[in-house]
């Protein structure tokens, strides 16, 4: 456990160091989205009141997505493709496994706070426009967030070890895209009824898990996805997604 936490607080540091820049590429999109459909638009009467409250925990959930993802992607597909700093890492007292996980930790701990840090700001940019019923839970807001910033750094973890580095730029496009528009991120699961049984399709998509947690936790007045089917889906795809890039990342570094 030694050798685990003492890379974990290198990654925290060197991301601590590159904080601002990394703050600043994952809280832009989310903020520039709040800013025009949460505040311009309602005061033009283009907007939906009940639009307002269903987006910011939607914008939550992608900004703890990208956050994670790129936490982990990022650095793990330099490490593969070129410096192998992911050597110096094996050659550590800790098991090729705990590399992994402690990549996942830190990705998640990545996510954890851009999520956290997104929220003031969004309820900051919409704190004069009426109809916006956002009441944090913190009970529930806390535990969530971790579970899905482990979602989302697992996911990044996969992807990182499955894509080649070429086509990360494309990943984003092909992948990450579709993810967040059917990601339940616009537009509460439950109301997803009125589709039938393609409803149950969106629940192979594991940022609906990630939105409506966030859901549940922020605005708990706009209906949500059963608890149970919820805590099962984050659990699912998590255990899933480390397993599967904890298992890819032991076959691209055992050479």
């Amino acid at each position: 456990m030694t050798a685990f936490f003492a890379l974990l607080r290198r990654d925290l540091v060197v991301a601590g160091r590159h904080g601002m820049m990394l703050l600043t590429a994952t809280l832009t999109q989310p903020i520039l989205v709040v800013l025009v459909f949460g505040n311009i638009l309602p005061r033009l009467h283009l907007v939906a009141d009940e639009f307002r409250t269903v987006m910011v925990p939607g914008l939550m959930s992608i900004t703890m997505l990208m956050a994670g993802v790129q936490g982990v992607l990022m650095p793990l597909t330099i490490d593969l493709s070129g410096s192998r700093e992911v050597d110096e890492r094996i050659l550590a007292p800790i098991s090729v496994l705990g590399v992994a996980f402690e990549k996942v930790i830190a990705g998640a701990i990545h996510a954890g706070l851009a999520g956290l840090i997104a929220l003031p700001a969004m309820m900051l940019l919409m704190h004069r426009v009426t109809g916006v019923f956002v009441k944090p839970a913190w009970a529930l807001l806390f535990p969530l967030v971790a579970a899905s910033g482990v979602l989302s750094a697992a996911f990044g973890l996969t992807l990182g070890t499955r894509v080649q580095p070429r086509y990360s730029g494309l990943l984003f496009a092909v992948v990450l895209g579709p993810l967040m528009l059917f990601g339940c991120a616009y537009y509460p699961w439950a109301r997803l009824s009125v589709l039938g049984p393609v409803q149950y399709v969106f629940l192979l998509n594991p940022l609906v898990f990630m939105s409506e947690a966030m859901r549940l936790s922020v605005t708990p007045d706009v209906p949500h996805m059963p608890v149970p089917l919820l805590i099962g889906g984050l659990v699912a795809f998590s255990a899933f997604f480390l397993l599967s890039g904890a298992r890819a990342f032991e076959r691209r570094t055992i050479l």
